[in-house]
């Protein structure tokens, strides 16, 4: 009977959260990295060629769960393994043109991939539930499965046809194997730890820091004399082994490219990338960069419920009680924000989604009974209010210690607040706004979704999109004589993120914008602010848009 009633319990989770993913995907354009996911995953199920995969992207396993509900449509691009994109290696271009221009619609194919990782998502709800019912009892099944779903990270994941949730499933339950390998010493959990960090091997690089984090504390257990140097040997040959078979599986004949992209993610990581930070950019990283993230992009109820069990973590330190539990789950967090934070490459919290199960699990041991669920459940109503709150826009969510999502964008950039999935927002206001949707706007956009499949007229400034000029050369809207100046922005370029020129749009921070789309692109009315209108026209100069110059002068100057 019981059985039954969680059966029932995770059923109506299950549709709830079901429900809630498939409302999030409806208001967002593409994110940068989901039609390049998408082509590459449908391009190798249907020609098993990996000339369109670069040495330096992450693993195919991902790709191809989103990619495979593709198969039932049978998209056809105008062109495919033929197309000079194809050959050339011009991945974002390719991607383009298999989203956009196809026999299917571009949400139709984009959408559906996104359901294949709720789907994802959703199964693994029923398995972190069991699982944290056979370790810490049903209220913690209970509490965990909630924390969760509810999760705005998570839920922000699982809704974008991307990598990082099923990096972060995978890794939580390489480190759970892990856990239960050291406490039953034997072959078959070693076995199904080695086969899970193998399909960690073939989703994303992160396995790198899952094998250290192995390392790592397989060495305090033979130096406590817990675990004998056999075992530790004969974990690592089986890891090994894991990785080579579960990777032999999925590229076959492609196999030595998943080690090749291995040694160039590893070492291209360490080149660095521009990121923004508190006002502040760097290529080589900054220390607080992710744990910053995490502390402000964690509810804080949530937080909270973390610090908790981190303070009894310390106590047990102190006390020296620590158990194979407290010393495997937070250890594995601390190294994986440690590395993250020496990292070079850091352009988002995402990069950080995987300690989120991990710390839920542990977490959820304060809840082994009654009493104690319902003294935590006050923070649970709070942590779900928060999280309805914030629908559909999860992937800009900030908490209340900085104000909230409409105050993220003066510290942070690129995924954690805008990446590209505004777009679709921006057409709705603008159609609102007929003037402006018939005579066009001003766009610097941070993305790859095309603004003329969402009846955008536009003339772009500064876009940073990785695909060529002539694919988003946009529109000559001065021969609509617009009334009004607008100019509308992603936030990652507001910050200049990825520019020399820092300081290229400050003009604009000085004025409010009377529009804010998904919380990643800033409207902005010029027409009557001399000031930014004398700014704006110096931009035009320089980018060669004479005639916008004189037309601009003509009417407001």
């Amino acid at each position: 009977m019981k059985d039954i009633k969680h059966v029932i319990f995770l059923l109506f989770l299950s549709i709830g959260f079901f429900i809630k993913c498939n409302d999030v995907i409806k208001y967002l354009s593409p994110t940068y990295d989901e039609p390049l996911h998408l082509m590459q995953g449908y391009t190798y199920l249907k020609t098993n060629s990996m000339k369109i995969v670069s040495p330096f992207d992450q693993p195919m396993l991902a790709k191809i769960v989103v990619a495979t509900p593709l198969l039932f449509l049978r998209p056809q691009p105008l062109v495919f393994s033929t197309h000079e994109y194809f050959y050339n290696r011009q991945r974002y271009s390719f991607a383009n043109l298999m989203l956009y221009y196809n026999n299917h619609d571009a949400e139709k194919l984009l959408n559906l991939a996104r359901k294949a990782n709720v789907f994802v998502s959703t199964i693994f709800l029923w398995i972190f539930f069991y699982i944290v019912k056979n370790t810490f009892g049903i209220y913690s099944a209970i509490f965990a499965s909630l924390l969760y779903i509810f999760n705005t990270s998570i839920t922000a994941h699982s809704c974008l046809a991307t990598q990082d949730l099923l990096c972060s499933i995978f890794y939580f339950l390489g480190v759970y194997t892990f856990y239960k390998f050291l406490k039953n010493r034997d072959f078959k959990t070693n076995f199904i730890c080695a086969f899970l960090t193998g399909l960690l091997t073939v989703t994303k690089y992160t396995v790198v820091v899952l094998i250290f984090t192995y390392f790592c504390i397989l060495v305090y257990f033979v130096l406590t004399k817990k675990v004998n140097i056999k075992e530790f040997t004969m974990f690592f040959i089986l890891q090994i082994l894991g990785s080579v078979i579960i990777g032999l599986i999925v590229y076959r004949n492609n196999f030595f490219m998943l080690f090749e992209g291995l040694y160039k993610v590893v070492k291209n990581l360490q080149q660095g990338r521009s990121s923004f930070f508190f006002g502040k950019y760097s290529t080589t990283g900054f220390r607080l960069y992710f744990i910053t993230l995490f502390f402000l992009k964690t509810e804080l109820s949530l937080l909270i419920i973390f610090l908790i069990s981190f303070v009894i973590f310390f106590v047990k330190v102190i006390k020296k009680t620590l158990s194979e539990s407290d010393i495997v789950f937070i250890s594995s967090v601390i190294i994986f924000i440690a590395i993250a934070s020496f990292s070079k490459t850091q352009i988002g919290h995402r990069h950080i989604l995987p300690v989120y199960p991990i710390l839920i699990f542990y977490s959820s041991s304060l809840v082994k009974n009654k009493t104690n669920f319902f003294i935590y459940s006050i923070f649970v109503v709070l942590y779900i209010l928060v999280s309805l709150k914030s629908h559909p826009f999860y992937l800009s969510y900030f908490n209340e210690l900085i104000g909230g999502n409409k105050n993220g964008w003066k510290y942070f950039s690129d995924s954690n607040i805008d990446w590209g999935q505004g777009l679709k927002q921006l057409s709705l206001w603008l159609k609102k706004n007929k003037d402006l949707m018939e005579s066009g706007i001003y766009l610097s956009y941070f993305g790859v979704a095309d603004p003329h499949y969402y009846g955008i007229k536009y003339r772009p400034i500064g876009i940073i999109s990785n695909l060529t000029t002539q694919e988003r050369i946009g529109d000559d809207i001065i021969k609509n004589n617009p009334k009004k100046i607008v100019v509308a922005i992603s936030v990652t370029n507001l910050q200049s993120t990825y520019y020399k020129d820092k300081t290229i749009f400050n003009f604009l921070k000085k004025i409010k914008p009377v529009y804010i789309a998904a919380d990643s692109i800033f409207v902005y009315d010029i027409t009557n602010n001399k000031d930014a209108l004398k700014n704006f026209v110096t931009l035009l100069e320089n980018l060669g848009y004479y005639e916008d110059v004189k037309y601009i002068n003509k009417i407001c100057l």
